[in-house]
């Protein structure tokens, strides 16, 4: 396995990790780089068997791909992980980034997901997720029929949120430069269930959603608020989709370092 990844900024500020969502790649943080690199030295990775990350690896999982990402960084002349660093990941990219956090507590300080579930998919006792029989479907649209699955799955990431079209644009230009070796088995990602991992977390977490997300519904964001410990906080962007750091970059970028302020101030 290759894992794709970049460093951008100043090695002076704190290191910041991007992890993308499921079909994409890191492409999809290109404009939000110049708001984050004046703050941050900023590793953005391809997930492996997804983008520029191949993979020959058809049975992954959590703890496989949070181990090639730690271990590929850890030995990078890039020296992302030279201290512990914030890890920032979108929907599954959120998932892996909260495994990495279980996983390798001492290369995390704090972790931030954004429009991400730790169970994606309903189960007996967790019904804030996509109803299984769906996801079923779903998962048999993206073996018959990829390409057009993908397109359909891009439609639903924008739906109920603002700046629509603009950021259709851009998710559409992501895929076409997106070669995935991987599709199916990262997508089984998403049946994981890490509410145990979550609620066991020391670090410093936030959790933040669109109000109008299609894919993580309300009810999860409150089921999340309500298990969360001390030092796990929420923020929801008004009006935002699936995809709040492109739609509100500015109210993103506050949220993230007014998160990273009151860890200072906490010690």
């Amino acid at each position: 396995m290759g894992l794709y990844y970049e460093s951008f900024g100043s090695k002076d500020n704190p290191a910041l990790i991007l992890l993308h969502g499921w079909g994409m790649s890191s492409s999809i943080w290109k404009t939000l780089l110049p708001i984050l690199t004046p703050h941050f030295y900023v590793t953005v990775v391809d997930l492996p068997g997804l983008g520029r990350s191949t993979s020959t690896d058809a049975s992954m999982t959590l703890e496989k791909m949070s181990s090639s990402i730690v271990s590929e960084l850890e030995s990078s002349t890039a020296e992302p992980l030279a201290q512990p660093a914030y890890w920032l990941g979108w929907s599954l990219g959120g998932m892996v980034a909260l495994q990495i956090a279980s996983q390798y507590p001492e290369k995390v300080h704090a972790l931030m997901t954004v429009a991400s579930n730790p169970c994606f998919v309903q189960k007996e006792d967790w019904e804030h997720g996509m109803n299984s029989v769906m996801y079923c479907q779903f998962k048999a649209a993206i073996e018959s029929s990829p390409e057009k699955t993908l397109s359909r799955f891009a439609m639903l990431q924008i739906q109920g949120g603002q700046a629509a079209k603009p950021i259709l644009k851009q998710i559409k230009a992501v895929l076409a430069d997106s070669k995935p070796t991987q599709l199916l088995a990262t997508l089984a990602l998403l049946e994981n269930d890490l509410r145990e991992p979550l609620s066991k977390l020391s670090c410093p977490v936030l959790h933040m959603y669109g109000t109008e997300d299609h894919l993580v519904p309300k009810s999860a964001v409150a089921a999340i608020q309500s298990q969360a410990k001390e030092q796990q906080q929420t923020v929801s962007f008004t009006g935002a989709g699936h995809l709040p750091f492109l739609s509100s970059p500015d109210a993103f970028l506050q949220a993230v370092l007014a998160f990273i302020d009151s860890i200072k101030k906490h010690g």
